[in-house]
């Protein structure tokens, strides 16, 4: 729903309100079969329950009958949202997490170079709590336990194609210190349930450690 916003009135400009559509509740992405297409979440805990317009922003791209391709936006305001539903299931269990660094074959405590990627698969019956409206209800990393430096994670977040429970999330660092790390990722459900997961890798700049770790590791996993 819209809120009324002020400007900051510096340099003796006046402060002017404006309104502004920002708090986002869902979102995620649906396949188009032959024109149509289908979705649903559900509502997080963390909206404003007062009753007003709300707003679906809709895109879609794809290829034609003729291999060319193509895109399509649109929105709708026609409807209202606000209140509380009456027949919701209770959920009490946060949301899985699994963290690798680059891609899923990184094994814990391993190697990575000085510019590695987080890369974070969550699921969750209901759904990740990502719309950052509730106070403390942010998707955070926290890097070698320095909790003053919190990554608010919450715009990297990217629903899985056909669902709301699930989805990843991928997030570059740059220039890391050699040496070990941690990383701890936070994640809340749209029922406000939280789940915490910790991982650790070790930054190497020179190669030939990086090789010779693959072989050490190739060698340890040979079956026997």
């Amino acid at each position: 729903k819209k809120q009324v916003f002020q400007t900051l009135g510096q340099d003796q400009s006046p402060i002017l309100e404006f309104e502004l559509q920002k708090n986002l509740i869902f979102k995620g992405k649906s396949s188009v079969d032959n024109g149509m297409f289908s979705f649903s979440f559900v509502v997080p805990k963390d909206i404003n329950y007062s009753y007003g317009k709300g707003k679906v922003s809709l895109y879609a791209k794809g290829y034609t009958n003729t291999e060319v391709i193509t895109d399509a936006a649109g929105y709708n305001d026609d409807f209202v949202i606000g209140g509380t539903a009456d027949d919701y299931t209770d959920d009490a269990d946060g949301p899985q997490i699994n963290l690798f660094m680059n891609d899923t074959n990184f094994v814990f405590g391993g190697l990575t170079d000085e510019n590695p990627s987080l890369l974070a698969l969550l699921f969750d019956d209901n759904g990740i709590n990502t719309i950052g409206n509730g106070i403390g209800h942010d998707v955070i990393a926290i890097l070698d336990e320095s909790s003053s430096n919190p990554i608010v994670l919450n715009n990297f977040y990217e629903s899985d194609l056909d669902s709301y429970q699930s989805g990843k999330i991928i997030y570059p660092f740059s220039m890391l210190e050699e040496g070990p790390h941690t990383l701890n990722l936070k994640a809340w459900d749209v029922y406000n349930n939280s789940s915490s997961k910790q991982i650790s890798f070790i930054v190497a700049k020179s190669e030939e450690i990086i090789i010779k770790q693959l072989m050490r590791k190739f060698v340890l996993e040979i079956p026997i």
